[in-house]
């Protein structure tokens, strides 16, 4: 009985003993450790473009056309938009080119398809567009492009070979906005029309590509 109340002390007496010094220990890592890992974060102030309360823009445009069984000429436009919220806006586009011979005009060496007047390119379009994925461009750690990949489609009339052709357009686009009223876009664009030079009336894929300037309003 006495042996067994001398070890009961013991076990107290190592308690007493061993349980501060545990808890010492452990507070001190503790705080060793929330001094080492205590984050040091710095706020970065970023020079980002936005277009503000600019819902026009007006665009000027160059790039290349190429005319389903004519070659690939250059082409230039001017275009007005309207930003109807943030995610939807409409265009209105006026494009110019002039193609050259067809390939059966290179290869028999006979009479001109077409007269020199024929050969210009003139359409007007109507379009809707939505901003399908919005994005950021970084340039440097402090200054931040907004960007976003475009959709559209819309209706117009092509005026090419002596007739006005009923257009179906659609386009996809990539946009950089550099300033508030300031922005970049490159596009590709397909305006689909009949026709009939060859005697027999077709519907044609006329693909676009272009780089607008766009200023906004």
């Amino acid at each position: 009985m006495e042996s067994r109340f001398r070890g009961i002390l013991l076990a107290l007496r190592f308690l007493v003993l061993v349980l501060p010094a545990a808890e010492a220990a452990a507070q001190s890592d503790e705080d060793g450790q929330t001094s080492l890992i205590e984050p040091q974060i710095e706020r970065v102030d970023f020079d980002e473009s936005l277009i503000d309360t600019a819902d026009f823009e007006i665009a000027l445009y160059g790039g290349y056309l190429a005319v389903e069984n004519f070659d690939t000429n250059f082409v230039s436009g001017l275009r007005l938009g309207y930003h109807i919220s943030e995610d939807f806006f409409v265009q209105a586009s006026y494009g110019s080119s002039k193609v050259g011979k067809t390939s059966f005009e290179k290869l028999s060496g006979g009479a001109p398809l077409l007269s020199d007047s024929e050969r210009d390119v003139e359409y007007y379009l109507i379009s809707l567009g939505f901003n399908l994925f919005p994005g950021e461009a970084f340039l440097t750690d402090s200054t931040t492009f907004n960007t976003v990949f475009y959709i559209s489609g819309g209706l117009g009339s092509t005026d090419f070979a002596g007739d006005e052709r009923h257009t179906l357009t659609y386009a996809a686009g990539h946009r950089t906005v550099f300033t508030d009223n300031f922005s970049l876009d490159i596009e590709m664009r397909d305006l689909v029309f009949d026709m009939d030079i060859f005697g027999k009336e077709e519907t044609t894929h006329n693909l676009e590509f272009t780089v607008a300037v766009n200023l906004f309003f």
